[in-house]
């Protein structure tokens, strides 16, 4: 039976760290930070004294969402808003604003305690007095400066050790610090020592590879030893280089296969062996030492991931857990391109193409080769998705097996519609009803195939989305030139569209129903389907309702509907991706640009209060609702 502790030290060797809560986060996030741009642009006359009026804004804002709501994405916002508004102030002094940042940020780190903030009061001096503001994208990313990039990693390296080391097993906000502050550093150090030592990838000549990869595999020890990975995520790109030159002289889809599958299995294999790994690494440092690094924990499940007393009105949604999500995520996007790689040469090796035509098999040798990227990416969901639970490359993985299915289905639907497979005809002239139906059904199935034995709820929102061709199936008729059905117009298409975003939101709603305390993957599932139908319903509804000379008027109204049905349903989606047609619509209304800033800082503000207030809200909807029915009308 697995402890609290073991449960734990799994946690602490994923690198966890809070970026997002979940909808309601990301929405006040969003509406934060298009408030504070139109307040700095409605205020832009003040010149740099415009940045204090946003750093008041961004900390006010803090107490309601991050005090009150512990909001992490929004915190990560605010405290970078505040942070610019008082550098936009304090670069009147030059080379001393980082200290002025600094100063101030600490303020904010002990008023919000928001690890970003702390993390910051290091960074900002450095970023300052050695890389200079102005070239700080230079310096840190492969530009001049190189000297100046390892200066400003070390420091922030030893900063962040520092704070990990005053709290080993990763308990407290420090540890977030920490985190942040080895974010910042890596990229400095590790293109500081490779350009130092003049392995420049900019370069036209092929880097020395050998030298390049025992760099790497010494940052790699001192990743395992720390439990941090930034200072791998930085290296990957030295690596694919280093990778490249060790095949010079190779075919280019030679050299792109060894180079993608080996970089990505390398990193999935690191990831998967993290925690033995580092007891192995553990062995070399001195017991003192290693008194102040986290111990390395065994594997276990990780938590469900909705805690039981998380609140049902947060919305919470499973992202990104930790850097080791985006770490993994890293090798199975290589991972996946080297499969369709070796499925395309294998394809055209097989003799899929003779004297200039397809052969008769191709359809069948096709669907094959589709098995090379889908087993891959299948085979890497069975470990970090079914056995690790690790979120975010569970919704990557579900992409790009989706991306699979998308062509298996289509494959199948045109066997089914001309099952001699000798040309493309069937496509030049119009494509059979029959087919677009199995087609939709085979992907979808796939899909559905693949939530069920992974668990993963994005698969079935692509499962949804994957019978959407269905909802077409004459226009695709119609590319036939001896068609006589009519061709559909843009309206009679997003028509079309909007019906399939309400049966989505609709099956989003039931599934809510099923779960209300949304305890359950229904509720993740429902997540995803009511994304999956704000992305078809919002655009095709302010196309509608705001156009001719009542823009404005339309876009409020859809977006006041929106809101009503975010708040009987408790799902933000709607108005998360209505927001920016919403800013859409107010720069297109009114002239000047400080005249939309100003209503855009309105309407954010409006959006804001929701947010704060949506428990309120709702009680007041449903209380109008009941005295409604209650006085019969």
């Amino acid at each position: 039976m697995n402890t609290t502790a073991d449960i734990a030290a799994q946690r602490r060797d994923e690198e966890d760290a809070r970026l997002v809560t979940g909808a309601a986060d990301i929405l006040a996030g969003i509406a934060s930070l298009l408030g504070l741009v139109a307040l700095g642009a409605a205020l832009a006359v003040l010149g740099p004294f415009v940045g204090p009026v946003i750093a008041g804004a961004a900390a006010g804002l803090a107490i309601p969402l991050v005090k009150q709501r512990n909001f992490a994405f929004s915190g990560i916002v605010l405290a970078a808003s505040f942070a610019a508004g008082v550098f936009v102030l304090a670069s009147i002094v030059d080379m001393a604003s980082g200290l002025v940042v600094a100063g101030a940020m600490a303020w904010f780190w002990h008023a919000y305690r928001v690890p970003f903030a702390g993390a910051l009061v290091v960074a900002a001096p450095v970023a300052t007095l050695i890389l200079g503001m102005g070239e700080i994208l230079d310096t840190a990313w492969g530009g001049g400066g190189p000297l100046q990039s390892l200066v400003a990693g070390i420091i922030l390296f030893a900063a962040a050790m520092a704070v990990d080391m005053s709290d080993p097993e990763r308990e407290t906000r420090r540890s977030g610090i920490a985190f942040w502050l080895h974010i910042f550093a890596a990229p400095c150090l590790v293109h500081g020592i490779f350009l130092i030592g003049g392995f420049d990838p900019s370069a036209t000549q092929p880097i020395a590879a050998i030298p390049v990869l025992a760099i790497v595999a010494l940052l790699a020890l001192v990743a395992l030893v720390i439990d941090r990975r930034p200072l791998l995520a930085s290296s990957i790109g030295y690596v694919a280089y280093a990778l490249a030159s060790l095949g010079e002289g190779l075919a280019i889809e030679t050299r792109l296969i060894a180079v993608s599958l080996t970089l990505g299995i390398g990193i999935l294999a690191l990831a998967a062996f993290w925690s033995p790994l580092r007891r192995a690494a553990l062995l070399l440092v001195p017991s003192a030492l290693k008194e102040k690094l986290p111990a390395a924990g065994a594997f276990v499940p990780p938590p469900k991931p909705v805690a039981p007393e998380t609140p049902a009105e947060e919305e919470p949604v499973r992202l990104v857990s930790g850097f080791n999500d985006i770490f993994v995520v890293m090798g199975t996007l290589p991972v996946a391109f080297g499969a369709w790689i070796v499925a395309g040469v294998w394809l055209y090796q097989s003799g899929i193409v003779t004297r200039g035509a397809l052969s008769e098999d191709w359809l069948w040798r096709t669907m094959t080769a589709l098995l090379i990227p889908g087993v891959a990416i299948w085979l890497v969901a069975e470990f970090f998705v079914r056995v690790r639970r690790m979120a975010f490359p569970a919704i990557v993985l579900a992409g790009q097996f989706a991306f699979v299915a998308f062509f298996v289905g289509g494959l199948f639907g045109y066997a089914a519609i001309n099952p001699e497979g000798r040309d493309l005809s069937g496509f030049r002239d119009g494509i059979d009803p029959l087919g677009v139906v199995i087609a939709c059904l085979v992907s979808a199935l796939l899909n559905v195939l693949f939530a069920f034995r992974h668990r993963v709820p994005f698969a079935l929102a692509m499962a949804a989305a994957a019978l959407l061709p269905m909802f077409f199936i004459d226009l695709l008729a119609s590319t036939d030139p001896a068609s006589t059905l009519p061709e559909p117009t843009e309206t009679s298409i997003r028509i079309r569209l909007l019906l399939a975003g309400a049966l989505a939101a609709g099956l989003g709603v039931w599934l809510d129903l099923s779960d209300r305390e949304r305890r359950t993957q229904s509720s993740d599932t429902a997540f995803w389907l009511h994304m999956l139908a704000s992305l078809l319903l919002v655009p095709n509804l302010f196309h509608f309702a705001a156009t001719g000379e009542a823009v404005l008027l339309g876009a409020v109204v859809i977006f006041l509907g929106l809101a009503i049905f975010a708040l009987a349903v408790n799902r933000r989606a709607g108005l998360i991706v209505g927001l920016p047609f919403l800013a859409w619509a107010l720069g297109d209304t009114f002239e000047g640009f400080g005249s939309s800033s100003l209503a855009m800082l309105v309407f954010s503000g409006l959006v804001l209060w929701a947010a704060i207030k949506w428990q309120e809200l709702r009680a007041a909807l449903f209380s109008w609702i009941d005295q409604d029915e209650r006085s019969g009308i």
